[in-house]
C-alpha cells in the first residue's frame, strides 16, 4: 500500500485545509487527526483555534467542498466530504472542534497549489486495480516460465511481467481504458509481485471525481454479477488536473469500491471461474453499454447488481426489488418508442418471451412461471394475509432476477448461447430442478385469490 494512504487509513495527525465549493482557501490550516473509521470511510478531527468561531459556531456551517492535508508522512485531498460538524465550548475543560468525514483521498497532493487564490480539486483520470479477474478480462500480465535440469528437475523459473495493449470503449466525454498494472517488491528473499487488472476511466479535460468514480462504480457493478460475489478493488491510481503529468502517479483510496458487505468479504479471495467473461459481451463496448444503459434503467440494474453491495436482503424484498426493476424497465421501453414485445399483459411473461430460449431452458413453461411469479409479487403487495412457503418466494426471487439480469446482459452484447451457459452455471441443479417443479405443481395456496 502507498505510504501515504497507510498513514492516513492507520491514523496521522496533520494540518487540514478545508475546500470551499468554489476553491477558496483558508490561509490558517486547522490541526488535526485523521484515521479509517471501520465503516472505510476517513474521519478527521481538528481543532477550532478562532476565538470568535468557538464562540459563534453554527452547524450551518458550509460542508467543503475537499479538505487538503499535509502530515509527516506526505500529503492527500479529501474528496466527497459526507458529513461535517461541530462543538463549540467557551471556558470549561474542552476544546472546540470540528469533524468530517470523507470517503476518498487521493494521496501525493501538491500542496505548493495552496499558494493560490483558489483551488482546483478536480481529476482527470481513475484507475482502479481488481485482483483476481484476469479470467474475466481475459488479460495476463505475468507469466512463468520454468527450466528443468536433465534429471527432471526444478532449475530455474523466469517471471515475466508485461502490460497487455489497453482496451478502450468510448463513453461520450470520457473513455473507458481496460489493462493491466503490475509492480515488484524486492525484499531480499521475499520478492512479491502484484498484476492486478487495470480498469479506468479518463477525462480529456478536468472533472469532478464523482462523474469518473460512477463509471468505475458501475464496471464494478458488472464485475460483481460476473462473480456472484462483490469484487473488491485493493487499489488505484488518480491523476489530478492541477497535475497533468505527476513525477508518479498518486494513489487513491474510496470505501464506495474498496469496502464490501461484511457477510460478502470472506469470499472475495475465493472468485472462481465467472460466469461470463468480457469476451462475451464483445469486449469494452458491452462495458460501455452497460454503462449507458444503467443510467437508462437504473432500477432494473439496481435490482440486479446492488445485493452484491448492500449484503442482507430477504427474499421477499429480493422479488420486490425484481419486479419493481421489471415494471419500471417496461415502462421506460414502452416511452421510447413503445416496441411491440413489451405490450404483453404482464411485464414478467414480455420479459420471459424476450429473453426466449436460454430462460425456458429454466422455467419450461414460461407462460406459467409469468403468471406464478406476477400474482406472487401482487399478493405480498396487496394482501396482508398472504403468506406462502418462504422456499417458494425464494425460488422465484432467483429466477427472477435471473431473468432480469439475462434481458439486460443480452442488451449489453451477450449472445442467446453465451446467456444459456450463464444461467446454467449462475443456480445449483437443485434450484433448477425446484423452479420447473414450482411451475410444473405450484402447491395450493402459492397464487394469491385475486391473481387465480
Amino acid at each position: 500500500m502507498d505510504k501515504e494512504i497507510e498513514a492516513i487509513t492507520s491514523g496521522t495527525v496533520g494540518f487540514f485545509w478545508p475546500i470551499s465549493e468554489s476553491g477558496e482557501i483558508n490561509e490558517e490550516p486547522e490541526r488535526g487527526f485523521v484515521s479509517k473509521a471501520d465503516s472505510g470511510r476517513f474521519e478527521i478531527r481538528t481543532l477550532n483555534e478562532v476565538p470568535d468561531a468557538a464562540i459563534s459556531f453554527s452547524p450551518n456551517k458550509p460542508r467543503p467542498k475537499a479538505i487538503v492535508s499535509m502530515f509527516p508522512e506526505g500529503s492527500a485531498v479529501f474528496l466527497n466530504i459526507s458529513r461535517h460538524s461541530g462543538k463549540s465550548t467557551f471556558g470549561g475543560r474542552r476544546a472546540s472542534a470540528f469533524s468530517y468525514t470523507s470517503r476518498m483521498a487521493i494521496s501525493g497532493f501538491p500542496v505548493e497549489e495552496l499558494n493560490r487564490g483558489k483551488l482546483d480539486v478536480r481529476v482527470r483520470e481513475l484507475r482502479a486495480h481488481f485482483p483476481g479477474i484476469s479470467q474475466w478480462a481475459g488479460l495476463k500480465v505475468s507469466n512463468i516460465q520454468h527450466e528443468k535440469k536433465s534429471d527432471g528437475r526444478l532449475r530455474a523459473a523466469i517471471l515475466r511481467l508485461e502490460s497487455p495493449e489497453e482496451i478502450v470503449a468510448d463513453l461520450g466525454s470520457l473513455s473507458l481504458v481496460i489493462g493491466g498494472h503490475w509492480e515488484v517488491d524486492n525484499n531480499e528473499d521475499r520478492t512479491s509481485v502484484y498484476s492486478p487488472v487495470s480498469i479506468g476511466v479518463k477525462a480529456k479535460r478536468p472533472r469532478d471525481v464523482s462523474e469518473l468514480l460512477k463509471v468505475l462504480l458501475r464496471v464494478q457493478d458488472l464485475v460483481n454479477v460476473a462473480y456472484d460475489t462483490f469484487v473488491h478493488v485493493d487499489g488505484g491510481t488518480a491523476i489530478m488536473g492541477v497535475e497533468a503529468e505527476p513525477a508518479r502517479h498518486p494513489r487513491f483510496w474510496t470505501d464506495s469500491l474498496m469496502e464490501g458487505p461484511v457477510n460478502r468479504i470472506s469470499s472475495k479471495e475465493k472468485k472462481g471461474i465467472p460466469l461470463f467473461s468480457l469476451a462475451d459481451l464483445k469486449g469494452a463496448q458491452g462495458i460501455s453499454r452497460w454503462v449507458r444503459l444503467y443510467d437508462e434503467f437504473p432500477s432494473a440494474f439496481d435490482a440486479v447488481a446492488a445485493p452484491y453491495r448492500l449484503g442482507g436482503m430477504t427474499w421477499h424484498g429480493y422479488l420486490r426489488e425484481t419486479a419493481i426493476g421489471m415494471e419500471r424497465l417496461i415502462a421506460a421501453s414502452k416511452r421510447k418508442g413503445r416496441p411491440a414485445w413489451t405490450k404483453e399483459k404482464l411485464v414478467s411473461l414480455a420479459l420471459a418471451r424476450r429473453v426466449g430460449d436460454p430462460f425456458v431452458g429454466l422455467v419450461v413453461d414460461v407462460d406459467k412461471w409469468a403468471a406464478l411469479f406476477w400474482g406472487v409479487y401482487n399478493g405480498g403487495k396487496h394482501q396482508a394475509s398472504y403468506d406462502p412457503d418462504p422456499r417458494d418466494i425464494m425460488t422465484l426471487a432467483i429466477s427472477g432476477n435471473l431473468l432480469l439480469m439475462a434481458y439486460l446482459l443480452h442488451r449489453c452484447g451477450m449472445s442467446k448461447n453465451s446467456l444459456s451457459d450463464m444461467l446454467q452455471n449462475r443456480v445449483s441443479y437443485q434450484i433448477r430442478d425446484r423452479i420447473k417443479e414450482l411451475v410444473k405443481n405450484p402447491p395450493v395456496g402459492l397464487q394469491p385469490n385475486s391473481s387465480r
